[in-house]
């Protein structure tokens, strides 16, 4: 890539995704962001004519702005849309109940147009005479439901979808070509389950068929509770705390009704651009399941779940459990508890949690892992992580060998703010910096796990090719397996394996960017005292220079007093765990459903 300097008058092909057969070589280009540059394919683009557009987010304060303005858009759209859909299926749903079923999809939406438009119009302030391809009409999809929305955003297709209808609502027209867009595998991996899986549920189905004719018990559904600790609180509670697992079922195939989304076009969006963009698109894009699937969905979740329980547990299928959210937000209205659970390490810390706050709207009590909140809907609870239930400490130990390296991976295009591509970009950057401190014999010890999803960043290749000596772990061992069988484990982001660490009293040594990890004030004494005890580094040098020095005698280092006790401080705030977990669990629910009255009162 040549890194041209194309002034505003001359005329570049603005190229918007890493699909090569869009682009126009023969022009001088503008990359519309890193998304467009594989790495696999950098023998091909660095001899391109072009120029990386530079991120219309360059101040962190502009992603705060944005993130806020989405907040704030999401709640004036998501009643608007919630009367809409209660008008075109002839019902009467709350405000509430829409929040739960069609919530997560909008916000997703919300984030992911408006940060297209943003870059789109930043492209054509700079170079007005732009030119581009788009994606011919025959061609869009509408996914089935929020998950093959998040799969479908995976993709360069879909992606280059949305890129084409807001150049037609913006009034730009453009030549087009037909692709097809392909489902992510993962949205198919993600809809299986194997065959011990679906004995499991069987099972289950049998207790609760048995035990809600008896009582009306309180379902937990994806609770982050291991399968043994589920079954323990089956036992302990006799019956009255239900472990569920549904056995999924593929979706039916459905055609757009064009006659039904006509009807979203009246949904009186707003007048600025943006807002106008959105009322020409978001009548062919919301996902079948609440339009044309919802009575399937809905006839889906009466037969899957039970008509009366007392309360409904969950951790994460608030999101992409469609028949779940029916059934969970219907329940609500009949009286319900909805009772939600952390199920990530950044819950707490991070100042701009997306997830955090939909959890915290929709459910009655919210059972965090120590951390408390009073500025929301729901009551929260600092309790024993469900995650966490039943494991064991691990400790220092400098028997053991190798140096455990967790990564990460996010989207290639955005997904939601603040999680923006060029932020990862620096994260990958990171990554090499820190590897390049690391000793000769340090390196050596190195096992990197990654995820299995790397969303086209190619970052087993990147490190291979800079470090070919460089060991890749994969997820045929599992995470516990590995964390307890190497003597140090380094985490590179700020996500939820650290906080397993550091409840497990692994040796651990931490560092991320804390520019775009923005904590909230309440957080920040806690994180400080890990860097004063050397866990957290803010640089991905320090951090490497601090475990070379380490890494021959980790149990001294370690079980320092001093250090041992930041590390129980900041685990019974973010990562509390107890031997007892179970009998606490059982004796919560116990006394939540000996209790009248717990319902949350709501507007919305």
């Amino acid at each position: 890539m040549n890194n041209i300097h194309a002034n505003g008058n001359e005329e570049v092909f603005l190229v918007t995704t890493a699909l090569a057969e869009f682009w126009d070589t023969t022009k001088p280009i503008i990359f519309l962001g890193e998304w467009c540059l594989r790495y696999k394919q950098h023998a091909f683009w660095e001899k391109v004519d072009g120029k990386l557009m530079e991120s219309p987010f360059r101040e962190h304060e502009q992603t705060k702005e944005a993130y806020d303005y989405i907040n704030r858009l999401y709640e004036k759209i998501l009643p608007l849309l919630g009367d809409a859909l209660n008008s075109i299926h002839e019902v009467n749903y709350s405000n509430h109940y829409w929040r739960i079923v069609v919530g997560p999809w909008l916000h997703y939406y919300l984030s992911t147009v408006y940060d297209r438009y943003i870059h789109l119009k930043s492209a054509m302030e700079k170079h007005p005479k732009c030119t581009t391809i788009g994606l011919s009409e025959e061609s869009f999809v509408t996914p089935h439901d929020t998950l093959d929305f998040i799969c479908y955003l995976l993709e360069d297709s879909f992606n280059l979808q949305i890129y084409t209808k807001l150049l037609s609502a913006l009034g730009r027209a453009f030549p087009r070509k037909k692709v097809q867009i392909n489902s992510n595998t993962l949205y198919t991996k993600m809809q299986s389950s194997s065959l011990k899986s679906r004995i499991f549920s069987r099972a289950l189905k049998v207790c609760l068929d048995l035990f809600a004719n008896i009582w009306h018990p309180t379902l937990l559904v994806s609770p982050y509770f291991s399968r043994h600790a589920e079954f323990q609180l089956l036992f302990k509670s006799y019956g009255k705390v239900l472990p569920f697992r549904a056995i999924k079922k593929n979706w039916s195939s459905v055609s757009c009704d064009k006659a039904i989304r006509e009807k979203l076009k009246v949904i009186p969006l707003g007048k600025d651009e943006f807002e106008c963009c959105l009322s020409s698109m978001l009548f062919s894009d919301v996902p079948h399941c609440y339009l044309e699937g919802f009575k399937g969905n809905k006839e889906s979740a009466d037969t899957i779940y039970p008509k009366k329980v007392k309360a409904i547990f969950s951790a994460n299928s608030w999101y992409y459990d469609e028949p779940f959210k029916h059934w969970a937000a219907t329940s609500a209205d009949k009286g319900a508890l909805l009772l939600g659970a952390q199920h990530g390490g950044s819950y707490g810390g991070l100042a701009m949690m997306v997830s955090e706050n939909h959890e915290t709207a929709i459910t009655d009590y919210y059972f965090s892992w120590g951390w408390e909140r009073a500025d929301c809907m729901s009551r929260v609870i600092p309790f024993s992580a469900t995650k966490l239930a039943g494991r064991e400490k691990i400790g220092a130990n400098n028997q053991q060998f190798g140096i455990l390296w967790a990564g990460t991976a996010l989207p290639r295009y955005l997904v939601q703010f603040p999680l923006l591509p060029k932020y990862f970009n620096e994260y990958l950057s990171w990554q090499r910096r820190f590897a390049n401190v690391l000793s000769q014999n340090a390196r050596a010890e190195v096992r990197v796990r990654l995820l299995d999803e790397d969303y086209g960043w190619d970052i087993a290749q990147r490190l291979i090719d800079t470090f070919p000596d460089i060991k890749i772990e994969t997820s045929t061992v599992s995470f516990l397996e590995s964390l307890g069988n190497c003597r140090l484990y380094v985490c590179d982001h700020f996500s939820t394996t650290f906080a397993e660490a550091l409840a497990a009293n692994k040796p651990t040594i931490l560092f991320w960017n804390s520019q775009t990890n923005e904590l909230r004030p309440e957080a920040q004494s806690y994180f400080d005292l890990l860097r004063k005890g050397g866990i957290l580094f803010d640089t991905p040098e320090s951090a490497g220079e601090a475990l070379n020095q380490i890494y021959d005698d980790v149990e001294t280092w370690w079980n320092d007093s001093e250090r041992q006790n930041i590390v129980e401080m900041f685990c019974e705030r973010f990562a509390r765990n107890s031997p007892d977990a179970i009998e606490l669990w059982v004796a919560e629910f116990k006394r939540l459903e000996a209790m009248p009255g717990l319902k949350v009162n709501r507007v919305g």
